[in-house]
């Protein structure tokens, strides 16, 4: 189901496999940076692994009462009954070998071990097909994350980008790039509800976290929806590409938070800082600054906890940018 049908709210198998490995790599013996990195390429080993396990085993089971009399050994060698002897035979049907000291006698039989055999290729093609989609994909979410980085000047710092376009002239690219910012962030979302392994491949580098992406994109969209209430004509951006922005991170964190997110935050403090500096870049009074700051909060306050959370998960925590 996690290849033919992948959705994050099926695949009972896959489902558990995937909780089973988050709470192992937030034990102490694996929560180290060094060992988290191999958590995504060991999680879809696993899955793989598991597959493969179960598909043999079912074949297993099926051919080992038939051992003896509908598949026996060649010429006049007596035929092992045991369950090793029908995993044998299951392994080299399904992985299309064809050792042939081992036959199929009977109608059924021969049927089963066709369709065992195309079960096989069918597998290992599917197989192939999942563990390329899956690092396609992370590749164009670690270029969204390289890309954000090159927009804050390499530091992470949503405070210079939104200086930069609260105080530009040129509204129409403004508008592309949070656009742009909206149609990767639905990209995002589609591919991490396709293949939620995805949110176990972590990297030694901040900028590919994607608590990191969030927060950006959250924040920027939070600050300009925070600066149109209290003065619209310093938004040089439409409040559909900003809107936009705003609806597709927040439906990404919480879909995240739904299929991935198991962990606690205890950084839920509204911080203002944000709205502070900006007031101040931008020439705003004091009364101005303070509503400023009040309705920064107010947006920050329906994400905040949840993107906490996630950064506790992947181990990325809460950083101090100002």
């Amino acid at each position: 189901m996690a290849v033919l049908h992948p959705r994050a709210t099926v695949g009972p198998i896959t489902k558990v496999i995937n909780c089973g490995f988050h709470f192992l790599v937030r034990t102490r013996i694996f929560a180290h940076p060094r060992v988290l990195v191999y958590c995504g390429p060991a999680l879809v080993a696993t899955q793989v692994l598991c597959w493969a396990t179960l598909l043999l085993l079912g074949v297993s089971l099926i051919v080992w009462p038939q051992l003896g009399t509908g598949i026996t050994a060649t010429g006049s060698i007596p035929t092992d009954t045991d369950f090793a002897n029908a995993v044998y035979y299951a392994g080299f049907t399904i992985t299309t070998l064809g050792v042939g000291d081992l036959v199929p006698r009977t109608p059924g039989m021969q049927f089963l071990t066709i369709t065992a055999a195309g079960l096989g290729f069918s597998f290992f093609t599917l197989v192939l097909a999942y563990v390329i989609s899956v690092y396609s994909t992370l590749a164009r979410r670690n270029q969204f994350a390289n890309e954000i980085e090159y927009r804050t000047g390499r530091t992470g710092n949503s405070l210079g980008y939104l200086r930069a376009y609260l105080t530009g002239s040129d509204p129409s690219l403004v508008n592309q790039d949070l656009y742009t910012m909206s149609s990767n962030m639905a990209d995002l979302l589609e591919s991490h509800h396709f293949y939620s392994v995805l949110h176990y491949f972590r990297f030694s580098e901040p900028r590919y976290a994607m608590s990191r992406m969030l927060r950006f994109c959250l924040e920027v969209s939070s600050m300009m929806r925070a600066v149109r209430q209290v003065d619209a004509s310093k938004v040089a951006a439409s409040s559909e590409a900003v809107d936009r922005l705003w609806h597709a991170s927040l439906q990404m964190l919480e879909e995240t938070k739904r299929h991935f997110v198991i962990c606690n935050s205890i950084h839920d403090v509204p911080d203002p800082r944000l709205a502070i500096e900006l007031s101040r870049s931008i020439g705003y009074t004091d009364d101005l600054s303070d509503h400023l700051k009040s309705a920064f909060v107010d947006q920050q306050s329906e994400w905040l906890h949840d993107l906490n959370a996630l950064a506790v998960c992947i181990g990325s925590e809460p950083q101090e940018k100002f």
